[in-house]
C-alpha cells in the first residue's frame, strides 16, 4: 500500500502546481504575431525577348533561320501578402496576374517585302515567394527591403496567328492548323522595394518595388503534315524586369 500513498501524494502535489502553471501560459490572442500586410497594385513588365529562332530539331528552314522574337512590354495587376514575425525579417507571397503579349518574328524572309511576321500571342502569370530583409526598424516611416526567392511562371492562352499558320501551309510545311505551346517554368527571383507608412499608427501604406526573375522554357509550334506531324521549337527566355506600385493595409 506504500506505493498507493506515494501516488496520492504525487497527484495532490501536481494539482497544487497546475493552476499557477496554467495561469502563467499566455493567451494566444495576446501573442505578438508581428505585422501582416496585404497589398494590391499595378505592374509594368519588360520581358527579355532574346530567344533563339524557330527551328526544326535537325534541319532548319531558311526563311526562319535568322528570325528573332520581338515582344513588347505589358501592364497588369498584382497582389501580395507579407508576414513580418520579426523586426527585420519577413516572408512574402505575390501573384502577378496574366499579362498579354504579342510575339512577332523579326528578320523573317518567308514573304517578299515582309521582314516581320506575327507568330502568335500568349499570357504570362507569375507566383513568387520571397524572404525579405528590412534595412530599418519599425520606428521608421519608410522601410526599404531586399528579398530573394523563387517563382512559378505559367504561359497560358497561347494561340498561333493566322498569318503564320498561312505561311506554314503556303510553304508546303503544314497541311492544316498548327498548335503553339510555351509551357511553364520554375526559377529564382530577387527584389528590392520600400514600404512607406504615412503615420506609425495609421494602417494604410504605399509600396514600390523592382523585381527580376528567371523564367526559361521551350516554345513549340506543332503542325500536321502528309506523313503525320512536325515541330518547330525555340528556347524562350522570358526573364522580365517588373516594376510594381501599390497600396497596402497593415494589420
Amino acid at each position: 500500500m506504500k506505493w498507493m500513498r506515494f501516488s496520492a501524494a504525487f497527484f495532490i502535489s501536481l494539482l497544487t502546481i497546475l493552476p499557477p502553471v496554467a495561469n502563467a501560459q499566455q493567451d494566444w490572442r495576446r501573442v505578438d504575431w508581428g505585422d501582416i500586410i496585404v497589398r494590391i497594385g499595378g505592374s509594368y513588365i519588360h520581358p527579355d525577348d532574346e530567344s533563339t529562332s524557330l527551328k526544326f530539331r535537325v534541319l532548319q528552314h531558311w526563311d526562319l533561320y535568322n528570325s528573332t522574337w520581338e515582344i513588347d512590354s505589358a501592364k497588369t495587376w498584382q497582389i501580395s501578402g507579407v508576414w513580418r514575425p520579426m523586426e527585420y525579417w519577413g516572408v512574402e507571397l505575390m501573384h502577378i496576374n496574366g499579362a498579354d503579349y504579342d510575339v512577332d518574328l523579326d528578320n523573317f524572309t518567308g514573304i517578299p517585302g515582309h521582314e516581320l511576321i506575327e507568330l502568335g500571342d500568349f499570357k504570362a502569370s507569375s507566383t513568387l515567394a520571397f524572404v525579405n530583409w528590412y534595412l530599418l526598424d519599425s520606428t521608421c516611416l519608410g522601410r526599404p527591403y531586399i528579398g530573394v526567392g523563387i517563382n512559378y511562371t505559367d504561359f497560358h492562352d497561347v494561340d498561333i496567328s493566322r498569318e503564320f499558320n498561312d505561311f506554314l501551309i503556303n510553304s508546303d510545311l503544314a497541311t492544316g492548323r498548327a498548335d503553339f505551346n510555351i509551357g511553364h517554368s520554375w526559377d529564382w527571383a530577387v527584389q528590392a522595394g520600400i514600404d512607406f507608412s504615412f503615420n506609425r499608427h495609421f494602417p494604410l501604406l504605399a509600396n514600390a518595388s523592382v523585381l527580376y526573375f528567371l523564367a526559361d522554357t521551350d516554345a513549340r509550334v506543332t503542325f500536321p503534315t502528309e506523313l503525320g506531324q512536325n515541330r518547330l521549337y525555340a528556347q524562350f527566355d522570358y526573364d522580365p524586369w517588373v516594376f510594381n506600385l501599390g497600396v497596402g493595409f497593415k494589420f
